[in-house]
């Protein structure tokens, strides 16, 4: 499969799950050679054409360069981001609501936005830091992710949504669906006194085994 059908099935999956309505949101694939494929501004991802992507190009400095197609999203400073940290991969970025709705609460910890009720976000996420708001497409955000001293593979934009960053687009998919379903867990749970997490060991063992960052201390990256 191409990288551009790889970005096209990965918008098609977002979109059948529920994770992306509208135009809202966007995606990219980036490649070993630093060729990356994007969601166009604007685009529904499922309905991308293989023929109609946005094509860029990593510049020496780590930025993303259009170079080819429809005009890129002007969120790609944030992806820029995550590709400077992990190298190829694959980019998700969207505004699912129970992401958005736990991006306007206070963050559980400095290192994780969402409290750790459930294993599989230690497994499948681990570390997701809250980035401080700035407006969509503000190239300060790509500035406020390089920041982060922390290892981890997701990160929470306050009042605007998630991205994360994964190696190929079955574990985007199933990172996505984790996150957004610990988000859920987190917002149904807020106001719920007796509600626990679990504890540290357990979370920072689950992390270890499935290779995800947990903490201060940086475990793996991609």
């Amino acid at each position: 499969m191409s990288t551009a059908d790889d970005l096209v099935e990965l918008g098609r999956r977002l979109v059948s799950l529920g994770l992306s309505r509208g135009t809202a949101g966007n995606i990219s694939v980036r490649t070993e050679d630093g060729e990356v494929v994007a969601s166009p501004s604007g685009t529904d991802m499922g309905a991308l054409d293989p023929d109609g992507l946005s094509w860029l190009t990593s510049t020496d400095g780590g930025d993303l360069e259009q170079v080819t197609g429809p005009k890129a999203s002007k969120e790609m400073p944030i992806h820029a981001a995550m590709y400077r940290r992990f190298g190829a991969g694959v980019v998700v970025h969207t505004h699912s609501f129970h992401a958005v709705q736990s991006s306007c609460l206070p963050p559980w910890s400095e290192h994780c936005a969402i409290p750790p009720y459930a294993p599989y976000f230690a497994m499948k996420v681990g570390n997701c830091p809250l980035i401080p708001y700035r407006h969509p497409g503000d190239p300060e955000l790509g500035a406020l992710i390089d920041g982060v001293d922390l290892d981890f593979h997701a990160v929470l934009l306050a009042h605007h949504g998630l991205v994360l960053v994964a190696s190929t687009v079955d574990e985007a998919v199933t990172a996505t669906v984790e996150l957004e379903d610990a988000c859920r867990l987190a917002v149904s749970l807020d106001q719920v006194p007796l509600a626990r997490v679990l504890d540290e060991a357990s979370v920072a063992e689950l992390a270890q085994r499935s290779l995800r960052p947990w903490g201060q201390r940086p475990i793996k990256h991609l």
